[in-house]
């Protein structure tokens, strides 16, 4: 099972340290992170998909990675995953270890994931990724916590609702 095989990565840091961990910390698609390198943290290399380089590709095969696309055609995301080693199941699969989807994901299917589960989206993560609603949100908080805190971005028009605005801005400072 391929979450089962993910912490197998985890636990391989602290079993056999000193042979194992050599080999992987030369690694170029493990980064150990946490407070004494424990935890492992996968890079993937845009270049493996040229290269078909086995050394990288050994990763996913050695622990049985697997990811799943739904909602969403990322022949992109494909290529990286495959040339690392992981394998696709099938959308309707639970098990997985990454999950790239083309929307968010509904609450309930988010608390059905497992600690080496992983997904591309959040709840609410469009409040950042979209322009429109990134300015509204640095707005509340120039609001709440003061203008001088968070004067980050120039004045900003959300158009067409706010086209008049724009307009009487534009003409009183001659330009954009």
């Amino acid at each position: 099972m391929p979450v089962v095989m993910a912490r197998d990565l985890e636990e391989t840091a602290s079993s056999s340290e000193d042979e194992d961990l050599a080999n992987q910390e030369d690694h170029p698609c493990i980064m150990w992170t946490g407070g004494c390198r424990r935890i492992p943290v996968l890079v993937f290399h845009a270049e493996a998909i040229l290269t078909k380089d086995n050394n990288i590709r050994v990763i996913g095969e050695r622990y049985h990675l697997s990811y799943k696309i739904v909602r969403t055609d990322s022949r992109l995301v494909r290529s990286i995953l495959t040339a690392h080693g992981f394998h696709e199941v099938h959308p309707s699969s639970t098990d997985y270890n990454l999950m790239w989807t083309g929307s968010h994901l509904k609450p309930f299917l988010l608390r059905t994931l497992s600690e080496a589960q992983k997904v591309n989206h959040f709840p609410r993560s469009y409040e950042l990724t979209r322009k429109d609603r990134l300015y509204k949100n640095i707005i509340r908080m120039q609001h709440t916590h003061g203008f001088k805190a968070f004067h980050i971005l120039p004045q900003t028009f959300l158009l067409p609702a706010e086209y008049a605005e724009f307009c009487n801005s534009y003409s009183k400072d001659r330009g954009p």
